[in-house]
């Protein structure tokens, strides 16, 4: 069963799946220290047997809900379906957000179990129906209660126009055409049939992901070799999958990278990395080319996302490390659409 992220995520690495793939083989540890929407690990073809592999994501409520898919499926399925209303996006946005704290990170990291269905689901449920990234920085807060302005003469005490976009807690409205997303990928209706189809696709990648570690943090705890040494099965190899902010995009992940630091740091962790680790970084133009290893074209899941750039997907480049597979054909590789 082929299997995608229950949401829309900016930058997935759906397309870049196949030539990551065929460059990392069958490893048996794997390692994604930037999962986002875990494109990649959903991508790898079929395996029988045990393969050590872990996820990692700085931002708490992506992997709460990574975790909350894993451990209670159908919990997470039933607080994301229901009809779109602006009333309830904008509510279950600004209470993710004003939650979205680094007390939430320690929560994540003192137990790697623990993890909450409501959230998960609400988070699902904002992340359908929004347009673009809702979660950028901004003005709206919950005051007594209610949704304010905070910016604005203080505490508004008027609730915003509807025609006001606003900036932050994002004011656009949610897709309203066509009845509206009323779960992750568009699926739509209330009734009970679509209710179980969300259980049941939930359920599904609860049982792809049953073993895979899902911890949240920096980056840098689950490259260490204690980590990534780690595997069972496959080809006795090791293999990590890089895919940090990017350096040179421009809008693009600005407020995660504005300088580079995060992909500069993952470049110089690569030059002392182990040579027998498969390595491949997702980058930008020419971002990584000071590596020297063999840099292919990648395709992001959806083209240029967000950014105002149309070329933003034909800018998206991978750096292969010499111990992946031959990559004699690589540059010949049809990738899926």
């Amino acid at each position: 069963m082929s299997l995608v992220s229950p949401f829309p995520y900016f930058g997935g690495k759906r397309r870049a799946a196949p030539i990551v793939w065929n460059a990392l083989g069958d490893p048996s540890g794997y390692v994604e220290p930037f999962a986002g929407s875990a494109a990649v690990l959903l991508a790898r073809p079929s395996f029988t047997g045990r393969r050590v592999e872990t996820l990692n994501d700085a931002d708490g409520w992506l992997v709460n809900a990574w975790r909350a898919i894993q451990l209670a499926p159908v919990e997470v399925a039933d607080h994301a379906f229901g009809p779109v209303t602006e009333v309830d996006y904008h509510a279950r946005l600004v209470w993710l957000q004003e939650r979205r704290t680094q007390e939430l990170v320690s929560w994540l990291e003192g137990d790697p179990e623990v993890h909450d269905p409501k959230a998960a689901g609400w988070w699902l449920y904002v992340l359908a129906c929004g347009i673009g990234d809702p979660f950028g920085p901004g003005p709206w807060r919950v005051v007594d209660g209610h949704l304010r302005n905070v910016k604005k003469d203080g505490v508004n005490r008027e609730l915003p126009h509807l025609g006001d976009a606003g900036k932050g807690v994002n004011r656009e409205l949610p897709h309203l055409g066509d009845a509206g997303q009323d779960e992750p990928h568009g699926r739509r209706g209330a009734g009970s049939q679509q209710r179980a189809a969300l259980a049941a696709y939930l359920t599904a990648l609860a049982e792809r992901i049953e073993r895979v570690r899902i911890t949240c943090g920096s980056w840098e705890r689950v490259v260490k070799p204690s980590v990534v040494r780690a595997g069972t099965g496959g080809d006795g190899t090791r293999a990590v999958f890089l895919d940090p902010p990017y350096s040179t995009s421009g809008d693009l992940y600005a407020e995660g990278d504005k300088d580079g630091e995060v992909s500069a740091a993952v470049r110089e962790w690569c030059c002392t990395a182990d040579p027998k680790l498969r390595i491949v970084l997702a980058g930008y133009d020419q971002e990584h080319d000071s590596l020297g290893w063999l840099a292919v074209p990648g395709k992001s899941g959806s083209g240029a996302g967000y950014s105002v750039r149309p070329d933003n997907g034909r800018r998206e480049m991978l750096w292969l490390s010499p111990a992946c597979l031959s990559a004699g054909d690589q540059l010949g590789l049809e990738v899926a659409a």
